[in-house]
């Protein structure tokens, strides 16, 4: 499968974000302080030097660049990807001196796929609205709060499921079989039925509960120092 480069709106993510917080303000930046610091901060104008990565919970993420643009600010990310599932990334708020700016959209830029024997990776532009780039300082603080992947038309959801089996190199390393079951909601549950000997049952139900899941939760938390220009 090739990926097509494609720009995902984070309007509707972001407003489920603003509720669960109990937040009606629209996209954009806020100020969630009236205590503006008297001196700014200046922006660098060269690359980040240092790559920032982090794993946790078999998943790394990667900061790739870090640049201003017309809009506001633009963040690549690479990413692990655990199986040939649709992996998207659910990015939080940015944060810069007294502000709080929602995420608005990302764009895909290349993406190598799981194959079972190797995990995948895929890469995104994330941007931020900001309506006042005179107000942007360092350092901002980025993160990724989840991964998800949700089901693909072309498979029903017990298929979605045996492709991501198929295609997870634990999954394979950790031989696990199992019996797919679906609801008239779509909803399906996972049994195991075989795994490999070296691995014991709970592990490899672990295991496969989490692949079943479809979810990777974090965050993935970063303090950027440096933004090109």
């Amino acid at each position: 499968m090739n990926l097509k480069t494609r720009k995902i709106s984070l309007l509707l993510i972001s407003l489920i974000l603003i509720t669960s917080c109990g937040s009606n303000e629209n996209l954009g930046s806020k100020k969630i302080s009236n205590n503006a610091s008297d001196s700014a901060t200046l922006i660098a104008s060269s690359f980040l030097h240092d790559t920032l990565s982090k794993t946790q919970n078999d998943i790394t993420v990667e900061i790739t660049s870090t640049k201003l643009i017309s809009t506001g600010v633009e963040i690549g990310i690479c990413y692990t990807t655990p199986d040939n599932g649709e992996w998207y990334p659910l990015p939080g708020h940015l944060f810069y001196d007294k502000y709080e700016v929602f995420p608005d959209e990302y764009e895909f830029t290349s993406e190598k796929i799981a194959d079972g024997k190797n995990t995948g990776t895929r890469c995104a532009l994330v941007r931020y609205r900001i309506d006042d780039l005179n107000t942007l300082t360092t350092p901002i603080e980025f993160s990724i709060l989840k991964f998800y992947a949700p089901g693909r038309e072309m498979y029903t959801p017990c298929q979605e499921l045996q492709q991501r089996l198929d295609t997870n190199p634990k999954a394979k390393a950790y031989g696990l079989k199992a019996k797919c079951v679906e609801n008239s909601d779509g909803i399906i549950s996972a049994t195991l039925l075989d795994h490999a000997k070296s691995v014991s049952k709970d592990n490899a139900k672990q295991a496969l509960d989490k692949i079943a899941k479809a979810e990777v939760v974090g965050p993935w938390e970063f303090t950027i120092n440096e933004i090109e220009r």
